[in-house]
């Protein structure tokens, strides 16, 4: 089995049906269907419904399909989370909003248990990312953070970008690490000048990101080819493994340079992520 690189998170309209399978064969690792910010208030029951019927029937492909439900402090998000588990659906994912506390996570997880549906948290608030490392060592069912950029900005007081966001990306990403899942960045809105989100995607993933969020099917490629090595980063990695496998000593040099435990971790890392391809 293809371990899914969880390199871009694509979400879908959860009032849009009709985009369902459209996203899903856009290639990216993740599709989220939002139940929450683009759905109206008229059309949270219906939509929810839907997005149901089509996970319980939906061919994923090599995608991993989830759902971002409503705020689960309200009676709608609770509601989302339950009938979740009385259709007998089962996502790969959902996605909570607004996540604030490691108590929103451990509820969640009580209305969630005997499933397997892991579950991303949503950090849109310095409050939210002061409690990052609570929230990520919360439950084994929480596979990522994800960062809510402008939601943040709005709460911070800061300017939508790379200086207002840089503290709460750093601390996001660190919490992430430490904990060992994932940590996924907030989308562009750029969906014409490509290359901005692809400099824009490599930025983050040097502040330790795994992953970027997407809102069109035109960012997919240019978000998912960011994190692959180029041929030069998989050629050193694989001599770096081969050098460490073949060492007859403790003191392993590679082009008269130590390699350490951290180098050699690294170019696993590398080697993993080039399963899913590597940049010319």
């Amino acid at each position: 089995m293809t371990v899914n690189p969880r390199r871009c998170l694509l979400f879908v309209p959860g009032a849009r049906a009709e985009r369902f399978e459209k996203a899903l064969a856009s290639g990216a690792d993740l599709v989220c269907i939002d139940l929450e910010d683009a759905v109206g208030p008229d059309d949270k029951v219906s939509a929810r419904e839907a997005t149901l019927d089509f996970i319980v029937s939906a061919q994923r492909g090599n995608a991993e399909l989830g759902l971002r439900v409503n705020g689960i402090t309200s009676e709608l998000g609770l509601a989302d989370l339950k009938r979740i588990v009385e259709r007998g659906a089962r996502p790969d994912f959902v996605m909570l909003p607004k996540t604030e506390n490691a108590d929103e996570i451990l509820l969640a997880e009580k209305i969630l248990a005997g499933t397997s549906i892991g579950l991303i948290a949503l950090l849109e608030s310095p409050r939210a990312i002061f409690s990052a490392r609570k929230i990520s060592a919360a439950s084994k069912r929480v596979q990522a953070l994800m960062f809510g950029g402008y939601d943040y900005a709005v709460a911070a007081r800061v300017k939508p970008g790379e200086r207002g966001w840089l503290w709460a990306r750093a601390n996001l990403a660190a919490a992430a690490a430490e904990a060992e899942i994932g940590a996924i960045d907030v989308p562009s809105l750029e969906i014409n000048q490509l290359a901005d989100v692809a400099a824009e995607t490599a930025s983050v993933i040097a502040l330790g990101f795994t992953g970027k969020a997407a809102i069109h099917p035109s960012q997919v490629t240019p978000i998912q080819n960011e994190f692959l090595p180029t041929e030069a980063e998989h050629r050193h990695a694989s001599r770096v493994i081969d050098a460490v496998t073949h060492a007859t000593s403790a003191a392993i040099q590679l082009d008269g340079k130590m390699i350490d435990r951290p180098i050699e971790l690294a170019a696993r890392r590398v080697m993993e992520l080039a399963k899913a391809g590597v940049r010319q």
